[in-house]
């Protein structure tokens, strides 16, 4: 490839007359006056003619070897030209795909950056609302444990009412037992009251009854001592322990009302003759 900036011009001749271009006529001796010579024709000019026709030729030469640098040059300057054009319009379409993905990256920067703002704002709402929560939960966990307390010491009291109560239970079967007991003592004492009843209604009946008086007198004084020498019921015991009291009551008085017929029935015997 050529290079016409580095073409050397320094070997072109030049074309301005300069002193050693012209010829050195040494002038010929002057004949003597009385001698005339022939004048020389046309030998003078022939190299003059020369150089003026090698001038030409090297003027037309060095003319055309310049319109050809010329128009290699002006090729070159269209080449350049076409070449920084199509670079132009290259980096015209760089330039505006650059500017297409920064105005993009922009965009989306700027569209994450408020994306982002919304988060951090939506997690300033979460952790606010959360420290809200958590005083909320301490307040809570205050009141629960106040219950917690409160709900200890009605079981501690609700212990103490059930041992209070499983102690009067334990007392008011210990005496219903006793009342049991004093039942059936009380049923018996009441069959040998029938028994003893009976008896006297036979001995009415009989013409010399005086021992089996005298027997049944025993047995009323044995009967009465037993149910006067038997303890009495607590005042604990409710409707129950009246009954029993009622009961012996109206076994006491059967006897009594026993041990006046037995001696109305001894005044009789006396009496007879």
């Amino acid at each position: 490839m050529r290079n016409d900036a580095h073409d050397d011009f320094d070997d072109v001749p030049s074309l301005r007359a300069e002193a050693r271009d012209h010829d050195d006529f040494t002038p010929a001796a002057q004949p003597h006056a009385g001698v005339r010579q022939p004048a020389r024709k046309g030998g003078a000019t022939g190299p003059l003619w020369a150089l003026l026709g090698a001038s030409f030729i090297t003027l037309a030469g060095l003319g055309w070897w310049s319109f050809q640098q010329i128009s290699l040059m002006e090729q070159q300057l269209v080449a350049t030209q076409e070449s920084f054009a199509r670079i132009s319009e290259d980096a015209a379409g760089r330039l505006q795909a650059i500017s297409g993905k920064v105005a993009a990256s922009e965009s989306s920067v700027t569209t994450g950056s408020e994306a982002l703002k919304l988060q951090i704002k939506q997690l300033q709402a979460s952790l606010a609302e959360q420290h809200k929560q958590q005083q909320g939960v301490a307040g809570q966990q205050g009141d629960l444990g106040k219950r917690l307390e409160q709900a200890l010491a009605q079981a501690s009291e609700q212990q103490a009412a059930n041992a209070q109560v499983q102690a009067q239970l334990k007392a008011v079967t210990a005496e219903l037992s006793a009342l049991k007991a004093a039942q059936a003592e009380s049923d018996k004492l009441d069959a040998q009251l029938k028994g003893l009843s009976a008896e006297v209604a036979a001995l009415k009946k009989q013409g010399n009854p005086n021992a089996a008086i005298e027997r049944l007198e025993q047995d009323l004084i044995v009967l009465k001592s037993e149910q006067e020498h038997r303890p009495a019921a607590s005042a604990g015991a409710g409707a129950s322990t009246a009954e029993f009291d009622a009961f012996r009551g109206q076994v006491t008085r059967n006897i009594n009302t026993l041990q006046s017929q037995i001696q109305n029935l001894q005044q009789q015997i006396n009496a007879r003759p």
